[in-house]
C-alpha cells in the first residue's frame, strides 16, 4: 500500500519549468526551495535575462516560466509580450523585488498567472503559484495520490488542504481507541537530498509492514517529511513506544539526520488536523534547538513560546538612509539573539536575516561582483547552519564582516553616481524611466530612488526635467528650431506637457522666454 503511494508520488507527469533571473542567488534559491520532481516540476533551464531565454523557450518549450521583472537586455514585460504572442498557453509567473504593483500590472493584464515578492516568498506561496499554473494548463490534472488507499488520499487532502473528510467512515477501518501520529523528517540536506529520503522512506515502509496487532496509516506530506498515524488501545501504549523508538533507531542507520516527532496521543478521530498542526508542524523546528535529541515527544517540550517582536523596517531603513550603518547592523544582531531566544522558527528566522542583510547591502556602494560576492558567502553560511550552535557561530562571524563594512568609507558610490550621471546626459532625449537605470546598473528599483535623491538633492525626474528644460533654453536662445521640435529634441513627445513642465521651471512658456532672450 505505502509502496504504490511513494512510486507514484515520484512518478507523476513533469510539467516543464523555465527560471528567467539575472541573480545567481535568486537562482539558486528557487532550485533549492522546495522539492521539485515531488511536486510535479522539473526545472529544465534557466537564463539570466529575457533574450537569453526566448532562445530557451523556443528550444525547450516549458509549461511554466518564473521570470523576474527587471532584467538587463529584455525585461520581464517585454519577454512576457513576446512569449505570450509565440506560445500563448506557456504559463508566466512574475517575479518582483519590490511591492510596486503599477509596474508589474502591464504583465498580469496580458495573461500572467501571478506576481510574487522575492523578500517575502516562501516554499508554501511557491507551491500554491505553480498549482495556479498548473491548472490553467488545458488537459493536465495534478494527481500524485494516483496509488495511494481511498483513506490514505483522503487523510492527506484533509491534513494538507482541509478537504472534506468522513470521520465516521474511517473509524470503521481505524477502530481502535486511540491515535497518535509519528512524523519522519530528514531535515534540510545540501545534495543528494532525494536519494537520501528515498532510502529512508522505504526503510520506514518496511518497518511499518512488520507491524501486527497496532494499525496504521502512512502519508507523505510536504517534502522530506512522513507522517504514519498509528491506531492502538490503551494497553498498546508501552509496546508503541518501543515500536517507535525501534523505527526511528533503524532510520538513523539509514541517515543521521533523521528526526521524529511524537504528537500526544487523541482519542477523537476528528481532532487530528488540530493535533497535526500543533504538535507536528509547529514543532517541527525543535531539531534546530535541541540537535542532539533525534526522538522528541511533543508534550515534553515545554521550552520556547515562537512568538517573537515584529522587526521595524521603517527605523532600519531610516538609520541605513542616514549612514548609520554600525546601528543598522546593532539592530540586526538584537533582533536575531531576541528570536533565537523566543525560538523562532529557524526557517522563517534564516529568511528574515538573508532579507535584512541583502538589503543592508544594496545600500551600500559595492560594485556589482563584491555585492554578489558577499552575497552569496552569507546566504550559503546560513542556510548551511543546521543547528543552533552552527547557526550562532556563522551569524558571529557575518556580524563582525558587516560591522567592518559599516565602518569603511566606500568611494565606489561617487563613482556609481557619476556613472549614472553620465548615462542621463547621453540619453536624456529618450523615454527614459528610473526603471532603465536601475536595470543598467543592477540597482534595487526602491533603493535607487532613496539613493539619487541623497546623493543629488532632488528626485530621478526632478532631476531629468531640469537637465531637459536646460538644454531647451539653450536652443530657443540660439537657434531659430520650432518650439514644437525642441520640445521633441529634449526627449518630450507630448508638446503640452513639454510646455507645463518649461513654464514650472522656468516662470516662462517657452514662446515668451525665446521674445524675452531675442
Amino acid at each position: 500500500m505505502v509502496d504504490s503511494f511513494f512510486h507514484t508520488f515520484y512518478n507523476t507527469i513533469m510539467l516543464k519549468v523555465l527560471v528567467v533571473d539575472d541573480e545567481y542567488i535568486m537562482r539558486q534559491g528557487l532550485k533549492f526551495m522546495i522539492d521539485w520532481e515531488g511536486e510535479g516540476y522539473s526545472i529544465v533551464g534557466e537564463a539570466t535575462n529575457g533574450d537569453e531565454a526566448m532562445k530557451l523557450v523556443r528550444s525547450l518549450e516549458p509549461d511554466i516560466i518564473i521570470s523576474d521583472v527587471v532584467m538587463p537586455v529584455m525585461d520581464g514585460v517585454d519577454f512576457t509580450d513576446a512569449v505570450h504572442s509565440i506560445y500563448p498557453g506557456t504559463q508566466i509567473i512574475i517575479l518582483s523585488g519590490y511591492d510596486n504593483f503599477e509596474y508589474v500590472k502591464h504583465t498580469l493584464m496580458n495573461g500572467v498567472v501571478d506576481y510574487i515578492l522575492k523578500p517575502t516568498l516562501t516554499p508554501e506561496e511557491l507551491r500554491k503559484v505553480l498549482d495556479k499554473a498548473a491548472d490553467r494548463i488545458p488537459g493536465y490534472k495534478k494527481d500524485e495520490n494516483k496509488g495511494a488507499s481511498s483513506h490514505e488520499r483522503k487523510l492527506e487532502g484533509y491534513l494538507q488542504d482541509k478537504e472534506p473528510f468522513d470521520f465516521d467512515e474511517f473509524k470503521k477501518a481505524y477502530f481502535f481507541g486511540y491515535y497518535r501520529l509519528y512524523a519522519v523528517s530528514a531535515g534540510k540536506v545540501n545534495g543528494g537530498v532525494t536519494d537520501i529520503w528515498d532510502a529512508v522512506y522505504n526503510k520506514l515502509t518496511r518497518e511499518l509492514n512488520e507491524l501486527q496487532v497496532i494499525k496504521y496509516i502512512s502519508v507523505m506530506l510536504r517534502g522530506e517529511i512522513a507522517v504514519v498515524l498509528f491506531n492502538y488501545e490503551m494497553h498498546d501504549i508501552p509496546s508503541l513506544k518501543e515500536i517507535i523508538k525501534r523505527i526511528n533507531d533503524s532510520l538513523l542507520l539509514i541517515y543521521d539526520g533523521v528526526f521524529g516527532l511524537v504528537s500526544r496521543g487523541f482519542t477523537d478521530i476528528s481532532d487530528i488536523y488540530e493535533i497535526y498542526e500543533n504538535d507536528i508542524i509547529k514543532k517541527l523546528d525543535i531539531n534546530f534547538y535541541r540537535p542532539a535529541d533525534k526522538l522528541i515527544y511533543a508534550e515534553d517540550d515545554k521550552a520556547g513560546s515562537g512568538a517573537h517582536e515584529k522587526f521595524d523596517f521603517f527605523k532600519f531603513n531610516q538609520l541605513l538612509e542616514a549612514r548609520q550603518s554600525a546601528e543598522a547592523v546593532s539592530m540586526i544582531r538584537s533582533y536575531n539573539d531576541k528570536a533565537l531566544e523566543s525560538r523562532m522558527d529557524s526557517y522563517g528566522l534564516k529568511n528574515q536575516m538573508k532579507n535584512l542583510i541583502y538589503h543592508f547591502l544594496d545600500f551600500h556602494g559595492l560594485s556589482d561582483a563584491e555585492r554578489e560576492n558577499k552575497r552569496y558567502a552569507v546566504f550559503s553560511a546560513i542556510d548551511g547552519a543546521l543547528d543552533i550552535d552552527a547557526y550562532r557561530e556563522a551569524m558571529s562571524r557575518i556580524f563582525d564582516e558587516l560591522g567592518s563594512l559599516a565602518g569603511e568609507t566606500v568611494s565606489v558610490t561617487d563613482e556609481r553616481m557619476e556613472s549614472m550621471l553620465s548615462y542621463i546626459s547621453d540619453n536624456y532625449k529618450e523615454d527614459l524611466k528610473l526603471e532603465d537605470l536601475a536595470s543598467e546598473f543592477s540597482f534595487n528599483y526602491n533603493y535607487l530612488s532613496t539613493y539619487f535623491t541623497q546623493h543629488k538633492g532632488e528626485g530621478f525626474s526632478d532631476y531629468l526635467n531640469r537637465l531637459r528644460i536646460g538644454e531647451a533654453c539653450r536652443l530657443l536662445e540660439g537657434s531659430d528650431i520650432p518650439i514644437s521640435k525642441i520640445g521633441m529634441e529634449t526627449g518630450y513627445s507630448d508638446h503640452s506637457y513639454f510646455s507645463r513642465v518649461f513654464k514650472k521651471l522656468t516662470g516662462m512658456t517657452p514662446s515668451e522666454y525665446r521674445r524675452r532672450k531675442s
